[in-house]
């Protein structure tokens, strides 16, 4: 029976110690297709530690690693090595190239909360992209020193990354409603949006009690984002838009009109058909389309039917 090779794939190094060819070898059967191999490798890079970590990155940087290899491992090792890693992982965050900071990802979210203080100095980066991503490992990361930089970053002037920060803060949960609360009643719009988007999503029935009044804020940002939030709701909020039906603000019955045209409530549909005579304008034709979107809810087969 043949025997497994020691080293797979192992690409060619040069090395001044026994220690460092050791390394430099786990390193190289990170990419071999035998488990035990890689699993073997992971522990001396672990055992290792920081002295690991320059030829991996050298690894990495100089895509040493067969294509289609097990980068999957790469970031595990990295995790390994633990904070000494986290500075070299955080510069990659903003790197142009797919395979470094993929890997940054993978491997920042192992790490978790050691990694946080980095992140939060990262998260005003002029990356767009680069601070979506530290968006999102902090809100994956749930640690309480990030929540004031999330809050900020609802009020960043690109939107998708506001999104992002909402995003995360609904990772935090129940604890820090109050906070998110508080938010409604800030000057800043976009504050203001990201509390109606995240409210609901911490405390479904106090949340939604408390945005609805938000319905009737005349900035138009507001009115939508009660609209995305409202609608995203699994179950939709059936019960409370009917309710919004009896409202005399336009805006009130507008916005639950939209939100209720998500769904395929037969009795939202009802109450949607006798408002097509509404004498106003603006009601009248939310209804209408409110209606449109119901039946043709209702004609589609619910998924897996």
């Amino acid at each position: 029976m043949k025997k497994e090779p020691i080293c797979v794939y192992l690409p060619s190094f040069t090395w001044k110690t026994n220690e460092e060819f050791r390394i430099k070898k786990a390193i190289g059967n990170l990419d071999c297709p035998f488990p035990d191999l890689v699993e073997q490798a992971l522990g001396i890079i672990k055992k290792a530690g920081k002295d690991a970590l320059d030829p991996l990155v050298e690894a990495v940087e100089k895509k040493r690693f067969e294509d289609g290899g097990r980068w999957d491992n790469v970031p595990e090792a990295f995790a390994d090595i633990g904070e000494p890693a986290v500075p070299v992982l955080v510069k990659w965050l903003v790197s142009k190239k797919e395979d470094l900071y993929s890997t940054a990802d993978d491997a920042l979210e192992l790490i978790g909360r050691p990694a946080v203080p980095h992140l939060c100095e990262m998260i005003t980066t002029r990356n767009k992209d680069a601070r979506i991503r530290v968006i999102t490992l902090l809100g994956n990361a749930k640690d309480e020193r990030a929540i004031p930089l999330l809050i900020n970053a609802l009020s960043d002037k690109n939107n998708l990354v506001g999104s992002y920060a909402a995003d995360a803060l609904i990772e935090y949960g129940c604890p820090i409603y109050p906070r998110i609360l508080a938010l409604l009643k800030s000057a800043d719009v976009r504050q203001v949006c990201g509390a109606v988007t995240i409210l609901p999503a911490l405390d479904r029935k106090k949340g939604i009690a408390a945005i609805l009044p938000y319905f009737t804020d005349p900035r138009g940002e507001v009115w939508n984002a009660m609209c995305d939030s409202l609608r995203h709701l699994e179950p939709l909020p059936v019960a409370e838009m009917r309710q919004c039906l009896s409202s005399e603000d336009q805006d009130v019955v507008s916005g639950a009109l939209n939100v209720l045209g998500w769904g395929s409530d037969e009795g939202a549909l009802h109450d949607a058909v006798k408002l097509l005579y509404h004498p106003d304008q603006q009601i009248r034709s939310s209804a209408e389309l409110c209606v449109k979107n119901i039946r043709n809810h209702l004609k589609s087969p619910e998924p897996g039917t």
